[in-house]
């Protein structure tokens, strides 16, 4: 089986069907394959060195990665270890025995493969982007700033989503471009409901969550099989620079080079923080996007209500570039 995620085509002996299928596309320099088999029969390599760690609210592991003779170890905490080789092409799984096999799919398709991007010389920031008829604009921010939420209300509008949480950037003949990652938002279950849809509709993402994935209902694939000029990044806030206070309603600042340059480098996946060669080539990549793409801070409040007004704003953001 497969599929087209990322500008990458997947070869998987699982399903996946949150992706696109990629049967019968010549992709012999961009393809990955994924294994998955029994947990109970690995033998893991031995971690040469342990290279990031991150951890949830309460404290406890969420995901670690190390450094092996083989390649890279990724490990998500109680539910899969992803083994990688080191130029990227190959991913084994060892699920644990209760993960299931949609909480697999979305540790791969969302938690690891960023990182295997990013080893592949591919960088990609964590931010959700959306088609406009001015080109395609991206949202950064901190989780829950409602980056999701926001492309959810473009979809609705009947602009598409081109990635929810990982754009592949490049630079092309001075322009920079982003690469769609797979259709669809994943979304609370109450957010589902506030913006008039069932949560029938829409599929659940992973057992540790009770968000959803909402795909479009005419999914429209060939979007996915190109890159789009990206023109605009905005850097979603709930508070005011001045009184970090509540926003009351949406506006749009400008950003200086500093503050936006600090802001995108915490938005890159990467897969060795050790890796100088890796850093320098982010860093020089995102000199070229601050030199040829406008990032500004968008200012949205904390209220679904507003979502139009804040598309609107952005909308004619854009229309005044």
């Amino acid at each position: 089986m497969r599929y087209r995620v990322c500008g990458l085509t997947v070869s998987s002996n699982t399903p996946l069907p949150e992706l696109p299928s990629a049967q019968g596309e010549r992709d012999a320099e961009a393809r990955v394959r994924l294994l998955v088999r029994d947990s109970s029969l690995s033998e893991l390599p031995r971690p040469r060195r342990w290279i990031f760690s991150d951890t949830l609210d309460d404290g406890r592991p969420w995901l670690t990665s190390a450094q092996t003779d083989s390649g890279y170890l990724v490990r998500i905490h109680e539910l899969a270890d992803f083994l990688i080789d080191p130029e990227g092409r190959e991913i084994i799984c060892y699920p644990d025995p209760h993960t299931s096999a949609q909480t697999l799919r979305h540790l791969f398709i969302d938690q690891v493969l960023p990182l295997v991007l990013n080893l592949r010389g591919q960088d990609a920031l964590h931010a959700t982007s959306v088609l406009t008829p001015a080109g395609l604009c991206a949202f950064t921010g901190p989780s829950g700033t409602g980056k999701s939420t926001l492309a959810a209300a473009f979809q609705l509008a009947g602009y598409p989503v081109l990635s929810d949480d990982c754009l592949v950037v490049r630079e092309d003949r001075e322009r920079i471009l982003g690469t769609p990652a797979y259709p669809g938002v994943r979304l609370w279950e109450d957010t589902i409901e506030a913006l008039g849809h069932k949560n029938g509709s829409a599929l659940p993402v992973a057992d540790y969550t009770s968000k959803r994935h909402l795909t479009p209902s005419a999914q429209t694939d060939e979007l996915f099989t190109r890159p789009w000029r990206l023109i605009r990044i905005y850097s979603l806030s709930r508070l005011t620079e001045e009184t970090k206070g509540p926003v009351t309603a949406p506006s749009i600042e400008p950003l200086s080079s500093g503050t936006a340059f600090v802001e995108l480098v915490s938005a890159l996946f990467r897969l060795d923080l050790t890796d100088r060669a890796m850093l320098i080539r982010q860093f020089r990549l995102l000199e070229r996007i601050l030199s040829l793409v406008t990032v500004r801070r968008l200012l949205i409040p904390n209220t679904l209500s507003a979502l139009p007004a804040v598309r609107d704003a952005v909308l004619a953001d854009l229309e005044a570039a």
